[in-house]
């Protein structure tokens, strides 16, 4: 049984014929969870065998290979990273990117592949100026309409700046973490762990944040 709509199958092939990069999508699945480990895996999978060559992956388990899930900060799974087979952008989504959340996983493929986020020179300028480590987790749920937005955008400074790692987050995969961060609403941003806002701001907004964060140790509200 296949995940994708055909439909959705065609749209997606046409989306990834012309990307100039191989996309390589590394999948970490978990023994606590081997449902929607299996899940991903599937997800992943039909995403490859629709690619036309233009993605490949990569499978590990969380509890058997974790000196992999070291190396990509990863602790819980299942989870995926998106990257290209000589760059780690910092690009993951721990949990299943289901419902609106599928626009945020081939997005980011698409971005990848392209090897360009397509973020304003402003945007990037301000981002050189970045000295210290940012780590950006998106809360969202799988029927937010407005959470695709905020992971993408997320994504797109992680793609900009070595120093910056964004992870989307299921919240109800993960209501631990969720509870953790005090998630009320979604799509909610955390940064370094004490930085944190509510709701898709635009490029501009979202990367003063980013810069606020790195400076200062102070909640963020927009």
């Amino acid at each position: 049984m296949t995940i994708l709509q055909e439909k959705d199958r065609q749209v997606l092939k046409q989306r990834l014929a012309d990307l100039p990069n191989k996309v390589k999508l590394v999948v970490f699945t978990t023994q606590q969870q081997p449902e929607t480990s299996e899940l991903l895996s599937q997800i992943a999978q039909e995403i490859v065998a629709v690619s036309g060559g233009k993605v490949v992956m990569e499978q590990h388990s969380l509890e058997g290979e974790p000196e992999v899930a070291k190396q990509y900060n990863l602790e819980r799974a299942p989870a995926l990273v998106v990257r290209t087979e000589e760059k780690d952008y910092g690009i993951r989504y721990i949990g299943i990117p289901a419902g609106f959340e599928f626009a945020s996983l081939v997005g980011a493929i698409e971005d990848v592949g392209r090897g360009d986020a397509g973020l304003s020179p402003d945007s990037r300028l301000m981002l050189a100026n970045l000295r210290r480590p940012v780590h950006i987790r998106v809360f969202v749920t799988y029927g937010c309409p407005y959470c695709p937005a905020a992971v993408r955008m997320a994504y797109k400074l992680a793609m900009a700046s070595d120093l910056i790692t964004a992870e989307g987050i299921s919240s109800e995969e993960f209501p631990d973490l969720a509870n953790q961060y005090q998630v009320m609403a979604v799509p909610k941003v955390v940064m370094n762990d004490k930085h944190s806002f509510e709701g898709a701001l635009p490029e501009p907004q979202f990367v003063q944040q980013v810069l606020r964060a790195a400076a200062s140790g102070l909640i963020i509200v927009p």
